[in-house]
């Protein structure tokens, strides 16, 4: 793929001039270099202040339903609710405290399958989750994985830019909006608050399209790229597994045997293995867990490196996608744009 702004090697001219092998001078390079940067630098200050003018209640929806899960539930319970209600994560809160507890993840869930299923049975695994409490929760993380339990919180009247920052700081992709409750001083879990979100109100209000349009990924150095961690139809499901815990990533992109891409496994697609009691059975093909996908699921979203940012946050938007494959013009991958990666490249 012919990455736009590529150069060949230099060489020394004369002992004081840099030279490319199309003939032009490296001091033009280093300039356009120094142009490209400060147009990064200006859209970066433009988002940055767009998000600084906005609070985190700014985007909690006239209407909706928000499931907090108390620590005293089991595991077992509160993972079961996860796969009914088909969400990705959940706030959990300590009702002896009155107090935010953190969060319930479906990466949680990934990590414990692959602990128990190098470990125990099936059953074994079934009948420890069914007498552990959540509240015990962050001792059961650690038993298997140095992973603490999400706790990570945002007040309300936090700017977006602050949120954002502390998002990208970790590597969760949503966080609780806590506030105070100023009669008893406690706790009061608001909302939740996700990058999608935060990116997709950006994408509709920011005014200046034109900037978004000006840079493509490759211009704003935007997504992960090398050493893909890939699979093909016929691996199972728990060899996946082991590839999230492993690398310590959430999606594994599905090739054909030339390398095209076809697909990709997400952990969201652990939540509809569970659905359907599957728990016991991962070692059927991926092509057979990939089929249990309802007719409306987004499927997987491809881009190329020098498609536009504006184009990018636009399937972002429309899609609802989590992360991006991008491939090259025989439609074999070459990285992997997060949104977290599309957020980090928009702020200051």
């Amino acid at each position: 793929m012919d990455i736009p702004g590529a150069t060949g090697n230099s060489s020394i001219a004369n002992g004081d001039i840099s030279m490319g092998e199309d003939g032009s001078s490296n001091s033009s390079n280093s300039s356009s270099s120094r142009n490209a940067e400060l147009k990064r630098r200006e859209l970066a200050q433009q988002s940055s202040f767009f998000l600084k003018q906005h609070s985190a209640y700014d985007m909690i929806p006239v209407s909706f339903r928000l499931i907090v899960l108390d620590t005293k539930l089991l595991v077992t319970k509160a993972l079961s609710t996860l796969v009914q209600n088909g969400i990705e994560s959940a706030p959990m809160w300590d009702s002896a405290s009155s107090c935010y507890s953190g969060m319930l993840t479906t990466t949680d869930l990934v990590n414990l399958i692959q602990y128990y299923y190098a470990n125990f049975s099936y059953t074994e695994a079934i009948e420890d989750l069914g007498q552990t409490q959540l509240e015990n929760y962050k001792e059961l993380l650690l038993r298997f994985k140095s992973r603490q339990t999400n706790t990570l919180c945002a007040n309300p009247l936090d700017t977006l830019y602050e949120v954002s920052r502390r998002l990208l700081a970790t590597d969760y992709s949503a966080l609780a909006l806590v506030d105070e409750d100023t009669d008893t001083g406690g706790d009061v879990i608001v909302s939740m608050l996700s990058i999608y979100r935060i990116l997709n109100f950006m994408a509709v209000n920011i005014e200046d399209k034109k900037r978004l349009k000006q840079h493509s990924l490759y211009d704003l150095e935007i997504g992960t790229y090398g050493g893909l961690i890939t699979a093909t139809m016929d691996a199972p499901v728990i060899d996946i597994i082991r590839m999230f815990v492993d690398n310590n990533i959430s999606v594994v992109p599905i090739l054909d045997d030339e390398g095209i891409v076809l697909n990709v496994f997400a952990e969201s697609d652990i939540i509809l293995l569970a659905r359907e009691g599957l728990l016991d059975e991962l070692d059927i093909p991926v092509s057979e867990a990939l089929a249990l996908r309802p007719d409306d699921y987004p499927g997987v979203h491809t881009c190329k490196q020098n498609d536009t940012l504006y184009s990018v946050l636009d399937i972002i938007r429309k899609t609802q996608v989590q992360r991006l494959i991008v491939v090259d013009d025989d439609t074999r991958p070459v990285g992997v744009v997060a949104l977290s990666d599309v957020l980090r490249a928009l702020i200051i």
